[in-house]
């Protein structure tokens, strides 16, 4: 949607990896970056921001010089130019309304976050709000007809949940959190902690690099594919059982209120939904789904005038 000129970007900036939607264009690439350095040969596309210059996504993965985003505060920081990138990617100039999320317990510093995005050429506005939002208006039809659900926002680090409930044609929010540690590195490493002698050494390897090979199941080593179907199995079963057990600490009453979970972010592609006991729901493209609803309410904004 576009109104004098100036466009709606949904764009979900995690410490896994970044996820954009504007109209009729999606991508996603790895918030990975390292610094671009004077006589460094390469054809990669290339970032600048305050004077400096950063390559971006998968092609960070080979520069020498990469940008640990460990925290929150980095992550604001660098925003900018994980934006920058994705606006090289779609390619079209125009101004655009920008919307993105943060998660809750982190709200305080959504402004910093605004003003960091601000700092982009093209970008007219910004809007920042709780990262749950963005999933809660991608299914708002889907909760209707179920008079409620338990969505969980599964990313690299958290878990998020947020327990809705539909009064009349409104869906509202009854409670809200945060799950530290059990996203999809907790995975990653139980995965890590399973394979196989023969691979004991990539268990000096970090979090990010081992993520392919649990999403495949396999690698290749020395020419020859080792398949890990059954390490990945077992991971996945037991993180969800972590999952799980968290949830009934923290709102264990509410969840037997719950006849549906919806599970959006990257970490519901490893989930084992078998051991939640009851119907799950995982939209198409569930790590998408943030995006997809920040783009959404985007464009009820622009329809609004603002």
């Amino acid at each position: 949607m576009e109104v004098d000129g100036m466009k709606v970007l949904g764009i979900d900036i995690g410490f896994g990896q970044v996820k954009v939607v504007s109209e009729d264009f999606s991508l996603k690439f790895p918030s990975q970056i390292a610094q671009f350095l004077e006589g460094e040969l390469s054809d990669v596309p290339v970032v600048q921001h305050n004077g400096m210059q950063y390559v971006v996504g998968e092609e960070a993965t080979v520069f020498r010089h990469k940008l640990s985003i460990s925290t929150v505060e980095l992550l604001i920081k660098y925003s900018p130019v994980l934006l920058k990138r994705a606006l090289m990617e779609i390619g079209e100039g125009g101004e655009y309304l920008v919307v993105s999320g943060l998660p809750p317990r982190f709200r305080h510093l959504g402004e910093g976050f605004s003003e960091a995005l601000q700092t982009v050429e093209d970008v007219r506005r910004v809007l920042v709000v709780p990262q749950g939002a963005g999933i809660l208006e991608d299914v708002k039809d889907y909760l209707r007809s179920q008079g409620g659900a338990l969505i969980l926002d599964i990313g690299f680090n958290t878990v998020d949940f947020l327990s809705v409930r539909v009064k009349g044609n409104d869906v509202v929010k009854e409670r809200g959190g945060t799950i530290e540690g059990l996203g999809v590195k907790s995975a990653v490493e139980i995965f890590r902690s399973l394979l196989p002698a023969e691979l004991g050494f990539l268990r000096n390897e970090p979090y990010v690099f081992l993520v392919p090979y649990f999403a495949k199941g396999r690698l290749v080593l020395a020419g020859k594919e080792v398949f890990l179907q059954e390490e990945k199995a077992k991971a996945s079963k037991l993180w969800t059982e972590q999952i799980y057990l968290r949830l009934q600490e923290e709102i264990g009453e509410l969840i037997k209120s719950k006849p549906v979970f919806v599970i959006a972010g990257g970490g519901a592609y490893f989930l084992d939904r078998s051991l939640f006991e009851r119907e799950v729901y995982i939209p198409v493209q569930p790590d998408f789904s943030n995006a997809r609803g920040y783009y959404k309410l985007g464009q009820g904004i622009i329809r609004k005038g603002f």
